[in-house]
């Protein structure tokens, strides 16, 4: 399994990724268990992909 990449912006390693689009039963329970941010439906270049659970800084590029 690929590592998560650690945060740009304070260093931390605890970084979860951002899911976008319908979630499905599964993503709902990683979500509950913090694994997982939900970023909804609204799909657009320049989005961010990574969440950082220390620093709330999100970044990465989601391309269409």
């Amino acid at each position: 399994m690929k590592k998560n990449p650690k945060c740009p912006k304070c260093g931390a390693d605890e970084t979860i990724p951002i899911i976008y689009g319908l979630p499905t039963p599964d993503m709902g329970e990683k979500y509950a268990r913090g694994e997982v941010i939900l970023g909804g439906c609204m799909l657009t270049d320049g989005i961010p992909i990574w969440h950082c659970k220390g620093c709330k800084n999100e970044w990465g590029e989601f391309k269409l």
